[in-house]
């Protein structure tokens, strides 16, 4: 069974990430880069609040969601019911007897982050040769001509968010670095009238652009982004 990094917070996670996310906006920006694509991976689904937009947008489409975390996943389960296949599997080691059109992550596996001028890959996965793999298995799982879209995010930014009088939820953010490796570091907290009743740290890996496309071009994805869209856009060129 994979590490649920979210079993701190998977009881007021849904409630956190709505305050921040809008996630019908995000919907319709995703779906305006399927195009034809018709069998969908969601790669980190999460509690499936983002493809319930997407089906609400576009219920012909079939979609896979995959996420680590079992407790989220209960969420999803409850909230999508049989229209998302569901798996705990772990990206890395991903081995599913299908083929999709398109992939896509914001922040489940992974997003871009922007760090002044400059696009980072923010990565729930934390060894290298694990996020080359995750890679890899991409796209094995992408038909010839597929894409892979990492959109991109706002999670390195701290903030905190009022529920009503009594619910407060906090998210705190630093960088940290351990020799030649820099991570994004976020606590998560939710406060009931002032006591703590759930925290989660989590840690991402943070990678440069332009290692995180050679490793893309290394498995057969190579980068054809527009520059006015949300995230960037990788497409299967070879087996």
């Amino acid at each position: 069974m994979p590490t649920d990094l979210y079993q701190g917070m998977s009881d007021f996670y849904n409630a956190f990430v709505q305050h921040n996310r809008d996630y019908r906006a995000i919907a319709t920006e995703l779906i305006d880069l399927f195009g034809d694509a018709k069998h969908i991976l969601d790669v980190g689904i999460g509690t499936g609040l983002l493809a319930e937009q997407i089906l609400q947008l576009q219920p012909d489409l079939t979609i896979v969601g995959i996420d680590t975390s079992a407790s989220l996943l209960a969420q999803a389960r409850e909230g999508l019911g049989d229209r998302v296949e569901l798996y705990c599997e772990d990206i890395s080691n991903l081995h599913l007897d299908k083929a999709f059109d398109l992939a896509y992550s914001r922040g489940g596996a992974w997003a871009f982050v922007k760090d002044g001028d400059t696009w980072l890959l923010a990565s729930h996965i934390l060894e290298l040769d694990a996020i080359e793999r995750s890679f890899a298995r991409v796209a094995d799982h992408l038909c010839n001509g597929g894409r892979l879209v990492i959109l991109s995010s706002n999670s390195n930014h701290s903030k905190q968010e009022q529920e009503n009088n009594d619910i407060l939820f906090e998210r705190s953010v630093r960088n940290d670095r351990i020799g030649d490796r820099q991570y994004l570091t976020l606590n998560y907290r939710c406060y009931d009238s002032s006591k703590l009743v759930g925290e989660q740290e989590i840690r991402m890996r943070l990678l440069d652009l332009e290692h995180v496309e050679s490793i893309l071009y290394a498995v057969g994805l190579r980068s054809i982004s527009a520059h006015n869209i949300p995230g960037r856009i990788y497409q299967k060129w070879r087996s």
